[in-house]
């Protein structure tokens, strides 16, 4: 093995280990604050806001110690090995603050090894244009591996069989007295979106529990609102035209009605049986005798499917714990790994503080410029993804086939690790396309595929109607497009940052360039997504249309902003290191 070789094996799997230890947890933690910690979409957007101040501070301390005073991997060594035991503690905590407080001690230790790794790499390989896409693509593969990992994890050890998890809610609902009775007496009452209802009912929501009293005008319905014998039971006339349904409470415990022509069953619904089974257990003798009609009642077929897989899914929520702890094992043993990369010493520049005279080559380039300007909302777009993809796909996944579970797991990050796999194919054709197009038409390619990809998820249905192709392979193409925008966007401007400083400042320019997408960008980001999600919500459950709308459109304004005024630079062969040339060739 050439001396070449033997450099890129190990800056391979250095790479490796760095996004597997990011990848094992960052896809999972939206659904697993929102549905196991019970954060609200708020906080969590705050933990992710908070988990980006390192990148801010890595620019001022990282950067300036590895350009300056320390070497590259000995730092990060350290900050791994330091970082691993951080994040396992992550598993266990449960208090908001706590989590939060946690979240920036690692962020201020993980966030400045980002950078770093590029600027390693960038320092030791003979070729950037040919050999880095192909030592960055590890890193890919590091984050397929772990994530499909974690999702077999959660399938074999986390995944409750649907018999088992509608027998749970069966037995959860109809073990109470009261609230069998409560399920035989009221009703789900569902109003009109223009509806003028006073908000005395759970705040301004259009769907409510009430019990159904007699009305004396068949042009409004009568109901009463609260627990029996409470204060706070009110009675309420609505005008039969904000009415949008009434559902006999019991019935949306029940499966829908099959469309099955050939159904001989004797009874003549799910919901007929669920009430049946009520009242069966209401009239039980003693609780031996409910135990067993419980026991002896088809779960599977009485309970809605909604129902079976949100309480499957709360089960593998609670398992992505465990991605914590496989985060923390690969962060010391990259901690350890460290110690053997090449070695990396400081350099000495025209100025002692190497993160100003980055900024300086910044502010004298006009493709860096627009690069950076550009870089915090293409980062808020970023957030989108992987803040809420993993729950969405979720949401299809848990009625998804068989064999999708059985190759990519459950819980959402598994399937998102498909992004990942066009990610390496498009990063193997870096060497071809790095020569051949310009910067500006890759960066371009890459803000179109960001938003082709949100507009498949807001549209996905309606794709599906129009075309009649099934949700699942039409995410699966959405999800696909984050390698080309990654591979054309994110990887792109590494390449651009490294061309246009000089060879002093680089590891500084690079956390420079990770302060904006990582930092300010995922903070703003963060609450950006939060925000836009809790707008996006309707009655308590997200509209993914809405919520996926907002970066698309974003995405489409990055892209004419970026044509607008980006320059036409030359092919990376002739750029040369020199602030002057950097300058001047954008």
């Amino acid at each position: 093995m050439s001396k070449g070789t033997g450099v890129k094996v190990r800056l391979s799997v250095m790479m490796f280990l760095q996004y597997a230890i990011w990848g094992a947890w960052l896809p999972l933690l939206w659904p697993f604050l929102t549905g196991h910690r019970g954060f609200t979409p708020s906080q969590v957007g705050d933990i992710f806001a908070i988990g980006a101040v390192g990148a801010i501070v890595a620019p001022f301390v990282a950067g300036q110690i590895a350009d300056r005073y320390f070497s590259t991997q000995r730092f990060l060594g350290i900050s791994h090995i330091l970082g691993g035991v951080l994040v396992w503690q992550l598993a266990t905590l449960e208090g908001y603050w706590w989590f939060l407080g946690f979240s920036l001690v690692y962020s201020l230790i993980y966030s400045p090894t980002l950078s770093l790794t590029n600027s390693i790499s960038f320092h030791h390989l003979p070729n950037r244009d040919k050999d880095f896409g192909k030592v960055r693509l590890w890193g890919t593969i590091g984050w397929i591996c772990v994530g499909i990992g974690i999702g077999q994890w959660l399938l074999h050890s986390h995944t409750v069989p649907r018999a088992d998890a509608a027998r749970s809610i069966l037995v959860e609902r109809l073990s109470n007295e009261d609230e069998r009775a409560r399920l035989l007496s009221q009703s789900r009452v569902v109003l009109t979106s223009g509806a003028a209802f006073d908000a005395v009912v759970n705040g301004t929501t259009m769907t409510f529990d009430a019990r159904v009293l007699p009305a004396e005008s068949a042009n409004a319905l009568k109901i009463e609102v609260g627990a029996d014998s409470t204060p706070s039971r009110v009675t309420l006339d609505i005008p039969a035209d904000d009415i949008k349904s009434i559902t006999p409470l019991y019935s949306t415990l029940a499966a829908p009605e099959s469309d099955s022509s050939d159904d001989t069953s004797p009874t003549a619904s799910p919901a007929d049986a669920m009430r049946a089974l009520i009242e069966s257990l209401q009239q039980a003798p003693d609780e031996a005798a409910r135990a067993g009609l419980l026991r002896d009642a088809d779960a599977g077929a009485l309970v809605h499917p909604d129902l079976t897989a949100a309480r499957i899914t709360r089960g593998q929520q609670e398992g992505m714990s465990g991605a914590f702890r496989v985060s923390a094992v690969l962060g010391i043993a990259m901690g350890i790994y460290c110690f053997t990369l090449p070695h990396t010493p400081p350099t000495r520049g025209r100025q002692k503080n190497a993160t100003w005279q980055a900024i300086e080559q910044v502010r004298n380039s006009r493709g860096l410029l627009v690069l950076f300007l550009l870089l915090v909302p293409v980062s808020c777009i970023h957030q989108f993804y992987f803040v809420h993809t993993s729950g969405f796909l979720q949401s299809f996944q848990s009625r998804a086939a068989s064999t999708i579970d059985s190759v990519f797991g459950v819980g959402g990050g598994g399937l998102m690790t498909i992004g990942q796999m066009a990610e390496i194919g498009v990063l193997a054709l870096m060497p071809l396309l790095l020569p051949r197009l310009s910067r500006k038409a890759l960066l371009a390619i890459g803000l179109l595929a960001y938003a082709g990809r949100m507009a498949i998820f807001a549209y996905v249905g309606d794709i599906h109607a129009a075309t009649g192709i099934a949700q699942v392979p039409i995410l699966m193409v959405g999800v696909a497009l984050h390698g080309v925008c990654f591979g054309a966007f994110i990887f792109v401007s590494f390449v651009v940052v490294d061309e246009l400083t000089t060879k002093d400042v680089r590891a500084s320019a690079q956390s420079l360039f990770s302060l904006v997408i990582f930092g300010i960008g995922i903070i703003v980001g963060s609450k950006v997504a939060g925000d836009v999600a809790s707008w996006a919500q309707k009655d308590g459950q997200m509209d993914y249309t809405r919520l996926f709308a907002v970066p698309m459109w974003a995405s489409l304004g990055c892209l004419l902003f970026l044509i607008a005024l980006f320059p036409r630079r030359p092919k990376a062969a002739t750029l040369n290191a020199t602030p002057e040339n950097a300058s001047s060739s954008a």
